[in-house]
């Protein structure tokens, strides 16, 4: 019988969909300051090249090394789900709004110029 074994992930960011899948998905997420990883990046390498290899190797050794120190991301309670849901709703409506108004505005003043010409 194979053991499970426990997948941790360290992250530069503590929200957004991956770090939600993540954490959906039973992985243990540590989240990393941007900043803290650039320090540990310069002690690690003297060229301050930045790519994304190398920045997935940092993040790991960290996790490795250092998860002690890194502060474990929290799934949000079902409460904070709904709220994002309505605070996107309303983000998404309050854009509509201001785009109709647009429209509106632009055929208006459209209208009153070819009124204005006829006259």
């Amino acid at each position: 019988m194979e053991e499970a074994v426990e997948v941790v992930v360290g992250i530069e960011t503590d929200r957004g969909p991956w770090v939600e899948a993540l954490i959906a998905a039973g992985y243990t997420v540590l989240a990393v300051n941007p900043l803290q990883s650039a320090r540990y990046r310069d002690r690690l390498r003297v060229s301050r090249a930045k790519s994304d290899t190398a920045d997935a190797h940092v993040l790991a050794d960290m996790v490795r090394t250092d998860a002690h120190q890194l502060r474990p991301v929290a799934a949000d309670s079902p409460r904070a789900e709904a709220i994002k849901v309505v605070a996107r709703a309303h983000k998404r409506l309050i854009w509509e709004r201001t785009r109709h108004t647009q429209r509106l505005r632009h055929a208006l003043r459209g209208r009153d110029r070819g009124w204005m010409r006829r006259w």
